[in-house]
């Protein structure tokens, strides 16, 4: 296992473009390595007494506009948040930023996701400037952030340390997956993390990786490189067909949210084309979880996405399909059963 481990971490890393890179059992598990990697660098002694972290660097700093469901997975080695931003508008600013910066801190936090407020964010450009003036590493969620392909690489360029991606979403690896890259100072904590967790003895042999996940990340990765970002085009022919068969419907509104540099959801979001159907509950008689219902009810069942960042100031009931995962043949049992209830329902 050390040996497969370390070849497949050599291999990620080289796929990548970054120095180092370590397989994971999540994203989550990433996250609180990563932190643990922070925290006890190479001290045999300290990751020993983990998640005791007591005299030891234990402060993730941490944007309160940040804090959604993994949000626990920064403190689950012993650490403790430090929030910053305020409340209202989670406005952040980078002086309130500095003033939580002291000698208990361990490493400054930032995700990028489409789960995080965007009002108010400091640019991820600017926290790595004030990493790089106090001497503090930065540690990226950026689990559900690919593709595209050049995301792999572009936050570690940017000078971000850690930079953690899911196998089990954009890669399609397995869902029990996910990875840590890494630069500079961060390819010597990844090499840290490597060298006290699983398969060596001690607190974090819990977060344990099987060999058939290593292998399975890897060749989800070698796929993901070798497919590029021509997916994209496949993925908006589907939008497209989508559009075209619901569009006609009364009282049902369809469009293309094509996510790229045109129109997007979220300031933070993947480049994949989704389609978005809002309706008046009152005139097609049939609210958006009557219709989660009936679409999940039949065989095989579907389940839409319920993100919407758009306008929040409507009466309209909403819901979303996802392109990236449907498979040939998919689209069309989603498309005719969507069109089958709303028309019925109207």
């Amino acid at each position: 296992m050390h040996e497969l481990y370390q070849k497949a971490d050599e291999r990620i890393a080289a796929l990548c473009q970054v120095e180092d890179a370590h397989i994971t059992s999540g994203a989550g598990a990433a996250i609180t390595l990563a932190v643990a990697g922070c925290m006890a660098g190479n001290d045999f002694a300290r990751w020993m007494k983990l998640p005791a972290t007591e005299g030891i660097p234990n402060e993730v700093v941490f944007p309160r506009g940040h804090y959604q469901a993994y949000a626990p997975q920064w403190t689950a080695a012993g650490a403790k948040l430090i929030e910053y931003g305020q409340a209202g508008i989670l406005k952040s600013f980078n002086r309130e930023l500095e003033s939580m910066i002291n000698e208990k801190t361990c490493c400054l936090s930032y995700t990028l996701s489409y789960n995080t407020s965007p009002r108010g964010q400091i640019p991820l450009s600017e926290v790595i400037e004030i990493g790089r003036k106090f001497d503090i590493p930065i540690v990226v969620d950026a689990a559900a952030l690919l593709p595209p392909v050049a995301n792999l690489h572009k936050f570690t360029d940017m000078g971000a340390d850690i930079v953690i991606f899911s196998g089990g979403k954009g890669l399609r690896a397995p869902a029990s997956s996910g990875m840590m890259l890494g630069c500079g100072r961060g390819a010597q904590i990844i090499a840290s993390v490597r060298n006290h967790t699983y398969p060596n003895e001690g607190w974090a042999r819990g977060f344990k990786v099987s060999k058939e996940q290593i292998v399975g990340l890897v060749t989800a990765l070698e796929i993901f490189l070798h497919e590029g970002d021509a997916q994209y085009e496949q993925q908006m022919a589907t939008a497209r067909y989508l559009l075209k068969t619901l569009e006609d419907i009364a009282h049902v509104d369809v469009q293309i949210i094509p996510n790229d540099e045109t129109f997007h959801e979220h300031p933070v979001v993947p480049r994949v084309p989704r389609v978005l159907i809002q309706w008046d509950p009152i005139n097609v008689g049939l609210t958006a979880d009557m219709l989660d219902q009936v679409m999940a009810s039949e065989d095989p069942p579907v389940l839409l996405k319920e993100r919407h960042y758009e306008n929040y100031y409507t009466n309209k009931a909403w819901r979303i399909i996802d392109t990236y995962f449907l498979s040939e043949g998919e689209a069309q049992i989603v498309a005719q059963r969507l069109k089958r209830i709303l028309t019925t329902a109207a």
